[in-house]
């Protein structure tokens, strides 16, 4: 019950130490097509000086069933609209796996004046048990607010 509640309280001091949040739709390959929404935020509770971490919360479902990650992630602004960065977390996909990804990110906003962005990750996912070890890919075309 502890371990649960403090799991809470960091939740939440998360979400409420955050400025930048964002949601995207996304497409893409974990042992068959997987379409599915992203939701991220900047957290600012663990900002390091350069860059930012970064959680994010991906749900997808289809050909390989129902997937769900939860990746802290640090990015990097390379240019004014570009942002690259790794991340680590755990995945689930017919059990539980370690995930490790790579990310990019291109805001629209200079070019369309709404802040959209578009994004692409690839990483692997390990598997532990009878969870399948795979390549995970994803296109992400998203909203920042």
């Amino acid at each position: 019950m502890k371990k649960l509640f403090m799991m809470l309280v960091l939740a939440l001091g998360m979400a409420f130490a955050s400025g930048n949040y964002s949601v995207a739709g996304t497409a893409g390959y974990a042992n068959g097509f997987v379409g599915g929404m992203q939701a991220s935020w900047d957290c600012i509770l663990f900002q390091p000086g350069k860059g930012a971490l970064r959680p994010a919360l991906d749900l997808g479902y289809g050909s390989g069933g129902f997937q769900a990650a939860f990746t802290i992630r640090h990015m990097f602004a390379v240019d004014d609209d570009v942002k690259v960065g790794g991340g680590i977390g755990v995945r689930y996909q017919k059990g539980v796996q370690a995930y490790f990804r790579g990310d990019v990110e291109y805001d629209l906003y200079s070019l369309v004046a709404v802040p959209l962005f578009v994004g692409a990750d690839l990483g692997f996912a390990y598997g532990f048990g009878t969870a399948p070890k795979t390549v995970v890919a994803q296109l992400k075309v998203g909203y920042r607010f």
